[in-house]
Order: structure tokens, then C-alpha cells, then sequence
């Protein structure tokens, strides 16, 4: 239960922020016609709600490690660096969702069933030594598989993860925020006309 919970509240803190930012941005947007706000504000008000309702995920984690007599590690103290990198890579895919969902209004839908099988390809609710070797090597290329480690191993394992794995997840949230970014604002200029 604890190895499952862990990776469902980073999982769901990834899902809910990607796709309310898409939803704010569509439906709140015509408040860009009427005051200036900064167009990226929706993505990153997401990004704060997510963090939120993460933090009061983190309760009933705590209470289910007492209650089953797991070991709250000390490692814990790791917590924020993965939070502050799910966070800016979650961003940078918000940013660029949102893009995309500003013209083309099925982005949402489609993200949905995206982001649900994305869930089941990444080893959230099981553990990845149960796949074939065949493959383990899609592991190596899941950006979320790394930052789920990111966020798993300290609270669950008690260890801090790999180099090579914070190494790639750092990687990936600069690079997806970096990208995001770089396309939510080339087309911010048009986001105002759109929504």
C-alpha cells in the first residue's frame, strides 16, 4: 500500500496540474481580453494548487506508514527537490499543452486518455522488476519513470536515488520547462485572440 500511494500522489499531482491548467487557461480566458494578467499565470496557479493538494496527500501517506509499521525515513528531507522538479517539469508540459490546446480544443480530451495510459506504462502501481527485460530499456526513456523514482525511493526505500537518475530528472524538468516556456510565449501574443 505504501509503494502504490507514493507513486499515486506523485502520479495524480502530475495529471490534475497538467489538465487544470488547460481547463483555466480555456475557460478563464477571457479575462485577458477584459484586464492584463500574465498569460502564463494559469499554468503556474495550477502548479500551486497542485503542490497544495499534494502536501495533504502526504497526511494520509504518513498515518498509513504508522499504521502498518513502515519506517519514516530520514531521507524525507529529499522530498523538496523532487516536489520543485515533478513541479517544473509539470509546468513545462502545462505550458505547452496549453499552447496546443488554445488551437486545437480536442488537446484536452486526448491529454486524458494520454496522461491515464501514461500512468499504466509507468511503473506507478507496480514495481518495474516485474517487467521482461525486453523492457526495461522504455524505463531509461520515461521522463516520468525518473522523477517517480525521484519521489519514491527516499520516502519508500529510505535511500536517496541514483546519480544517474536525479541526473535525468533534472535533465527532463529543465528541459521540459525550458520548452514549454519557449512555446507558451512565441504564441502568447495570439492566446488572447483565441480563448
Amino acid at each position: 500500500p505504501v509503494y502504490v500511494l507514493t507513486g499515486l500522489i506523485a502520479g495524480n499531482f502530475f495529471s490534475q496540474t497538467t489538465t487544470y491548467a488547460m481547463n483555466t487557461l480555456i475557460w478563464g480566458g477571457s479575462r485577458l481580453r477584459r484586464i492584463y494578467l500574465p498569460r502564463s499565470i494559469f499554468a503556474v496557479s495550477s502548479i500551486g494548487n497542485g503542490l497544495v493538494n499534494l502536501a495533504l496527500s502526504l497526511v494520509p501517506l504518513v498515518v498509513l506508514m504508522l499504521f502498518l509499521g513502515h519506517q519514516l525515513y530520514a531521507t524525507w528531507w529529499f522530498l523538496p527537490i523532487a516536489t520543485l522538479l515533478w513541479a517544473m517539469f509539470a509546468l513545462g508540459v502545462a505550458l505547452f499543452l496549453s499552447t496546443l490546446a488554445i488551437f486545437f480544443a480536442d488537446v484536452v480530451e486526448m491529454w486524458g486518455v494520454t496522461v491515464q495510459a501514461w500512468f499504466f506504462l509507468t511503473p506507478v502501481m507496480y514495481p518495474k522488476e516485474i517487467l521482461p527485460e525486453r523492457f526495461i530499456w522504455y524505463m531509461n526513456v520515461n521522463p516520468a519513470h525518473n522523477l517517480l523514482e525521484l519521489f519514491r525511493v527516499p520516502l519508500y526505500l529510505g535511500h536517496l536515488p541514483g546519480p544517474n537518475t536525479i541526473a535525468a530528472a533534472v535533465t527532463e524538468a529543465v528541459v521540459a520547462l525550458v520548452v514549454g516556456w519557449w512555446v507558451f510565449t512565441s504564441k502568447s501574443n495570439q492566446i488572447a485572440y483565441r480563448v
